[in-house]
């Protein structure tokens, strides 16, 4: 059994379309600790990920992650989850567990999202909970979409508003 352990962050540089593949040659077990991913769109930190641990496939294609933050820096956004996969040839991640996504105005608590970073996606089927300072929504299903700056809460929406 072979196991890699970097114990100074273990950095991958990603840049938009000009995302290199981690090239890993490993056989057996193979994993990396204290994991971060910086995505880059246009010069600029679009994502950065970090997790306490990433078991890469034989293949080296994914990365399953434990612990995962993840903070969208154009966003002000930080995911926290449990558990998730990294594909590192279309650079989508999956995350689950419990999930919960902050920033200074609101809260979002979900099972699953599946996060597609170039189109700018975050999409999920499962419950989902989305809490302000004078709101509460709760639904079933959920699309994000970045780039026209849209939330959708796909089925049995309900809202209830505080003054």
């Amino acid at each position: 059994m072979l196991h890699f352990c970097f114990f100074p962050f273990f950095y991958l540089w990603f840049q938009g379309e000009k995302a290199s593949k981690l090239d890993i040659h490993l056989k057996g077990e193979s994993f990396l600790e204290g994991l971060k991913i910086i995505h880059k769109k246009n010069g600029l930190q679009n994502w950065i990920l970090t997790a306490k641990r990433a078991d890469i496939s034989k293949d080296g294609n994914e990365a399953d992650l434990t612990d995962v933050e993840m903070e969208v820096k154009n966003k002000g956004i930080t995911i926290f989850a449990e558990k998730g996969l990294y594909n590192l040839d279309t650079k989508k991640i999956s995350i689950e567990g419990t999930i919960t996504a902050k920033n200074n105005a609101y809260s979002i608590t979900t099972g699953q999202i599946e996060i597609d970073s170039d189109a700018g996606l975050l999409t999920t089927g499962k419950e989902v909970l989305i809490e302000g300072k004078k709101f509460t929504l709760q639904g079933k299903g959920m699309e994000i979409n970045n780039n026209e700056q849209k939330v959708r809460i796909m089925k049995d929406v309900k809202a209830t508003f505080n003054n």
